[in-house]
């Protein structure tokens, strides 16, 4: 799991990939029909680092994900064709700033520092990290992992809040994987990792002998939106009024739960 939107970028402000973000940039103008015009909008770029389950394309190269399988219901509902623009996670606002895509739907927290680069719709679903205990548990928030065993992964910033919870012992594994497994192996009595991966690791493979706390209020959460080139207005408030018309649809709630999000990942 790259942790770039919860684990590594949130406590420090995201101050880290901001400063890729100014670093980097330039290129050829691809531009497409969603791009920076008063035009009609028929075709709209999506730059996507392609990572499950946030935006990613599968194999006939169609959108999918939790932000992918809603930029295309908007999209269908608007009449617009989709096409998909792939890079590393830093480089997707110079690739839109560059006219390479139209915008970022790829988990891209929303955070003042980037707002100086683009402008932000409004919060498409909100996450953070999630609290995950043996299937057999009985905690119920992060309170009680006070004086536990708490696994976290190496190099992320969950080691923070482990330590605020002064624990028994913190055990550091260098995988999700390797920390869903000491769970359910009760090496651990919590590990803390981000929410939705986790969450789509047991829509994808279920295991009884671990869970998922919730409700839950995260340490680190995060907003969610779709980023766009300051310049182009018409494209934000068609991409905000296609959402406000997803989330007042059953749909909305059906695209979180497929990826194993639930009602507290909901915004208005």
């Amino acid at each position: 799991m790259n942790s770039r939107r919860a684990a590594t970028s949130i406590a420090a402000g995201a101050l880290g990939i901001a400063l890729t973000l100014t670093a980097c940039g330039g290129g050829d103008s691809g531009g497409s029909e969603g791009g920076g015009g008063d035009g009609e909008i028929t075709t709209i770029t999506i730059a996507t680092s392609n990572d499950a389950p946030f935006s990613f394309t599968d194999e006939a190269g169609d959108l999918q994900g939790i932000d992918g399988e809603m930029i295309n219901w908007i999209a269908e509902k608007k009449g617009w064709e989709v096409e998909v623009f792939v890079s590393e996670f830093a480089t997707l606002i110079p690739a839109i700033k560059a006219g390479k895509a139209d915008t970022v739907v790829d988990a891209m927290y929303i955070t003042d520092v980037r707002k100086e680069e683009v402008n932000f719709t409004d919060t498409w679903y909100q996450q953070g990290e999630g609290m995950v205990v043996p299937g057999d548990s009985t905690m119920t928030n992060r309170d009680d992992a006070k004086g536990t065993v708490i696994g976290v992964q190496t190099g992320t910033t969950f080691i923070e809040l482990a330590e605020s919870l002064e624990p028994k012992e913190i055990k550091y594994f260098d995988s999700q994987a390797a920390l869903l497994t000491a769970v359910e192996n009760k090496q651990v009595d919590v590990v803390f990792t981000d929410a939705a991966v986790v969450a789509y690791s047991l829509v994808q493979n279920p295991n009884d002998a671990i869970k998922i706390v919730d409700p839950y209020e995260p340490f680190f959460p995060g907003l969610i939106g779709a980023a766009v080139p300051k310049e182009n207005t018409q494209l934000l408030e068609e991409l905000n009024s296609g959402l406000a018309e997803l989330k007042a649809s059953p749909e909305y709630m059906e695209i979180l739960t497929k990826y194993g999000l639930t009602e507290s990942n909901a915004v208005d």
